[in-house]
C-alpha cells in the first residue's frame, strides 16, 4: 500500500479500514527530550512550545494530537490540587461549596439560547486555529480541553480527596444535585460541539475522560456509580453519541469496573490502560462497542515498566505484545502513561521507530 497522509491513516483506522501502518498518538514529551530531538535551544523551545513539539512529532512520525499536554516552564505552573493549599478536610464545608457551585450552574442553564451561538463560534474558531498550528502532518479532532467533549467527574482537584469523598458519603442529595447540574452544563456544551462539527465538516471523534479510579479500582463503589454517576454522564454525552461521535475515554488505574458501564452509555474506545494496575489489554480486546464495532484503543506500551527501565529488545517485545493482544482494527500506538525525564532519551526514540516499523508490519497482516 502506498504511504498515506496522517489524516488518511488516522481516519481509516478509526473506521476499521486498512491503512499503510498503525497511527501514532501524541504522547507527553519532556522539554529536555524535545530539545534533544530537534536541536532547539531552550529559549527557542519556550518561545513557541507548540511549534517545538510539532517539529518533534514530525520527526517521530506522530499522526494525531488528542490534547495540548506540554510541560510547564516553572514548577508552580503545574495544576496541583487546590486541596493542598486550602483546608477542605471538613465535609460540611465541601458540601456547602458544592451547593454554591450547583446554584451557579442552575443560573447558567436558565437561558442557553442566548449563549448557544457564541459557544459554537468559539469552538469553531478554536478548532481551525489549533489545526493550523499543528499543521497538515498532525490531525486534531475534538480533544480533551475546554472546547472538546465535556464529561462530569469528581472535583477532588479542588477539594482534595479526604474532604470530597467524605462529602460524597455524608451528603448524597448534594452530590446528586451537583452531578445533575454539571451534566446539564456538559450536555449544552456537547450540543454545541455537535453543531460545530456539522458546520466545519470536522472529524467526529472526541477524546475525554476523568480520573475516577485508583490503582486498585473505583474511587467510589461501582454500585454508587451506577446509581448516582453514570445516569448523569449518560445525559451529558448523549448529544455526541447520538450524532455518531466515536468517543475515546482516558483510562488510568484499574478500570475493570468502569469499562462496561462506559461502553453501555456509548464510549467507543479507550486510551491508556496502566496494565500494572490490573486492567489487561487481552481481556478488553474481547469486548465490543455498544453498536457492535470493535473497540478503539490508543496505547498501550508500558512507559513505567518497560520504556523507562528496559533495553531496546525489551521495548520491541513490549510493542509486539500490544500488537499481538489487540489484533483487530482500531489500534493506535502510544504509551500507557507519560514519559518523564527519567526515561532514557534513546529508549523513547527507539520506541517511536518501532511504532513506525512494527506498526506497518501489523497492518500488512490485517
Amino acid at each position: 500500500m502506498q504511504e498515506l497522509s496522517p489524516r488518511e491513516r488516522f481516519l481509516k483506522t478509526m473506521n476499521f479500514e486498512p491503512a499503510d501502518r498503525l497511527p501514532i498518538m501524541m504522547n507527553w514529551l519532556t522539554a529536555n527530550y524535545v530539545q534533544h530531538l530537534t536541536g532547539l535551544l531552550a529559549e527557542e523551545y519556550w518561545a513557541d512550545q507548540i511549534a517545538a513539539h510539532v517539529r518533534a512529532f514530525k520527526i517521530l512520525g506522530v499522526d494525531f494530537c488528542e490534547q495540548l499536554a506540554f510541560p510547564p516552564r516553572e514548577e508552580e505552573q503545574r495544576s496541583w490540587s487546590l486541596g493542598e493549599q486550602k483546608d477542605w478536610s471538613n465535609p460540611d464545608v465541601v458540601a456547602e461549596d458544592l451547593e454554591l457551585t450547583s446554584v451557579g450552574a442552575e443560573q447558567y442553564l436558565k437561558d442557553l439560547r442566548a449563549k448557544r451561538e457564541d459557544e459554537i463560534r468559539e469552538i469553531c474558531d478554536y478548532q481551525i486555529t489549533l489545526q493550523r498550528k499543528l499543521g497538515d502532518d498532525c490531525v486534531w479532532f475534538f480533544g480533551m480541553d475546554a472546547h472538546g467533549p465535556h464529561s462530569i467527574g469528581f472535583p477532588y482537584g479542588k477539594y482534595g480527596y479526604e474532604g470530597f469523598f467524605m462529602a460524597v458519603a455524608a451528603y448524597p442529595d448534594v452530590m446528586e444535585r451537583y452531578w445533575r447540574t454539571q451534566a446539564g452544563c456538559a450536555r449544552f456544551h456537547n450540543e454545541c460541539v455537535v453543531e460545530a462539527a456539522q458546520r466545519l465538516n470536522w472529524i467526529r471523534i472526541g477524546y475525554l475522560g476523568e480520573d475516577v479510579t485508583t490503582q486498585t479500582g473505583n474511587m467510589i463503589s461501582p454500585a454508587i456509580m451506577t446509581q448516582r454517576f453514570f445516569p448523569h454522564l449518560d445525559h451529558a454525552l448523549a448529544p455526541l453519541v447520538n450524532a455518531g461521535f466515536k468517543l475515546v475515554w482516558h483510562s488510568d488505574g484499574n478500570m475493570n469496573d468502569m469499562i462496561q458501564p462506559l461502553i453501555d452509555i456509548g464510549i467507543a474506545g479507550f486510551q491508556g490502560f496502566q496494565e500494572e494496575c490490573g486492567t489487561r489489554i487481552t481481556e478488553v480486546a474481547k469486548l465490543h462497542a455498544r453498536n457492535g464495532d470493535p473497540l478503539i484503543l490508543w496505547g498501550s506500551v508500558s512507559s513505567i515498566e518497560v520504556v523507562r527501565n528496559g533495553t531496546f529488545a525489551d521495548i520491541q517485545r513490549e510493542v509486539q505484545r500490544v500488537l499481538t493482544e489487540w489484533p483487530h482494527p482500531g489500534l493506535c500506538l502510544a504509551t500507557a502513561s507519560a514519559m518523564m525525564d527519567d526515561v532514557p532519551k534513546d529508549n523513547i526514540t527507539e520506541m517511536y521507530r518501532l511504532f513506525r516499523t512494527l506498526g506497518a508490519v501489523q497492518r500488512g497482516k490485517s
